[in-house]
């Protein structure tokens, strides 16, 4: 018999998964983000150098690394990213759980909709992660 704290357990992880695998369904990889910034000469060091500055978001699943497609607008990286991204490490933010938070419903919204919805208007998006974020618990 497997206590129940086990269970309990091994119930967080399998949630955990469920939601890593929803987030990266819609993601890109290293080499599909070089080729959207610089279609002519795609360059998979430079998208490596915008996540080590903080301008780009970019997770672990499963031995490689994934890029959530709503941080870009075309071939570009939102404006809003970077600023969510030092948001986030100010706040000691994984970037799973800044990942995971930007598609999950939040209150923070009227419609309770996700942050990805509020993409186009920044300063609510960075006024809902500065409450998620710096809330004191």
């Amino acid at each position: 018999m497997v206590p129940d704290h086990d269970a309990a357990y091994e119930r967080s992880v399998t949630t955990q998964e469920r939601w890593r695998s929803e987030v990266v369904k819609d993601t890109l990889s290293l080499q599909e983000v070089a080729a959207l910034l610089e279609p002519q000469h795609p360059d998979p060091e430079r998208v490596e150098q915008l996540v080590e500055s903080g301008e780009l978001l970019a997770v672990q699943h499963q031995g490689s690394t994934r890029f959530p497609r709503y941080q870009f607008s075309g071939p570009a990286v939102r404006d809003v990213i970077p600023e969510l991204l030092a948001l986030a490490k100010r706040n000691g933010i994984p970037s799973w759980d800044l990942t995971l938070w930007m598609i999950s419903p939040s209150s923070l919204f009227a419609a309770q909709d996700c942050p990805t919805d509020h993409l186009e208007d920044p300063e609510q998006l960075l006024a809902a992660a500065r409450i998620t974020f710096e809330a004191v618990w």
